[in-house]
């Protein structure tokens, strides 16, 4: 398997924020020559040498994209860690080949890592396996549940795992058999915001505790890139497609992530927006259940979104929970991370 990483060439309409355009960047795999994936690379390598930074993997939620993380990535940086943040494929400015669900997203996580987290220089001397950088997956909603899945199916490839505001077993409240055909199956409720941008706008109110609130810049950014985001047949796909995959995991794989996940020996920490709408608090309740080294913790002035809403407490948490869990690891790296195969 060979993978490239190049500059991102700035080509789509969703310019980066603005702080995170230097860092932008386009991952190409040889197994997927009509699949890009663009990410954010802090702390890219240079002239070849790898980073020893601690990373943490950033993965966006449902019709997201990486700028969701743009006020906590310089927080995280400015604290010695590392951040990646992907497009996942078919939202953004990633180019998708094929159809989409959390196993494949889960597959371009590791790819990511892959590609871009090296073992440091001055390894041991031979016979020694080769180590990483500690690493750290953290995703958002949807993004929380292809964390988990990547890191179940593919133990090791992370030190710890933070979930905002989504796991599995959890998921929102059952929103009726008639509703959910609706959101799957009829198309017609997402294209007429086409010709709304303030029924758009409206649209994002269940999402943050207080969307008047958000800085003026960040206003006019999320109004121009949601209007991108339903302009683009290419993200409607996988919209639809990826919500599918979501609601087959909650009803059919529940089971496997909860037995996984008890039998897992990963580090956990939920943290939930205080005044989540999307998402009850009593489903981190619930997943914290499952067995002991899963912490809860709120975040006050936030809805489903607390990384754009209130990143100071989010980064501090983030921060605190990495800490502690290479702490128990006696700082230890981790091992070289197993090419993962391609996933369907």
């Amino acid at each position: 398997m060979s993978f490239s990483i190049v500059p991102y060439d700035g080509i789509s309409p969703m310019r980066p924020w603005p702080s995170l355009g230097p860092s932008a960047f386009c991952l190409q795999d040889s197994t997927r020559p009509k699949e890009t994936v663009f990410f954010y690379d802090s702390s890219p390598p240079n002239g070849g040498a790898p980073d020893v930074k601690p990373v943490f993997v950033l993965i966006h939620g449902l019709g997201d994209e990486a700028d969701s993380w743009r006020h906590l990535i310089p927080l995280l940086n400015s604290r010695g860690y590392r951040t990646l943040a992907p497009d996942l494929p078919g939202f953004g400015r990633s180019v998708v080949a094929g159809n989409v669900s959390l196993k494949r997203y889960a597959g371009v996580v590791a790819r990511l890592i892959q590609a871009a987290v090296r073992p440091p220089p001055g390894q041991p001397g031979e016979g020694a396996a080769p180590s990483r950088p500690p690493v750290f997956l953290a995703g958002s909603s949807m993004g929380a549940l292809v964390a988990q899945k990547a890191a179940l199916a593919m133990p090791g490839i992370s030190q710890g795992m933070v979930l905002i505001g989504g796991s599995i077993p959890g998921g929102p409240k059952n929103p009726g058999p008639l509703a959910l055909a609706k959101i799957l199956f009829n198309r017609k409720w997402y294209r007429v915001y086409r010709k709304s941008p303030d029924g758009l706008w409206a649209s994002l109110y269940p999402y943050y505790a207080d969307l008047d609130a958000l800085p003026a810049q960040d206003k006019e950014f999320l109004r121009q890139r949601i209007m991108a985001r339903v302009e683009s047949p290419a993200q409607e796909r996988a919209f639809f497609a990826i919500q599918r995959s979501v609601v087959r995991a909650y009803l059919t794989a529940s089971f496997w992530f909860a037995r996984r996940t008890r039998r897992s020996k990963e580090k956990i920490l939920l943290l939930w927006g205080e005044s989540d709408r999307i998402i009850p608090l009593s489903s981190a309740k619930a997943f914290k259940s499952l067995r002991e080294g899963i912490a809860l913790q709120t975040i006050p002035g936030a809805g489903h979104l607390p990384q754009q809403e209130n990143p100071a407490e989010t980064g501090r948490l983030m921060l605190e929970f990495a800490a502690a869990c290479h702490a128990a690891e006696g700082g230890r790296a981790l091992p070289p991370l197993p090419i993962p195969r391609p996933c369907g």
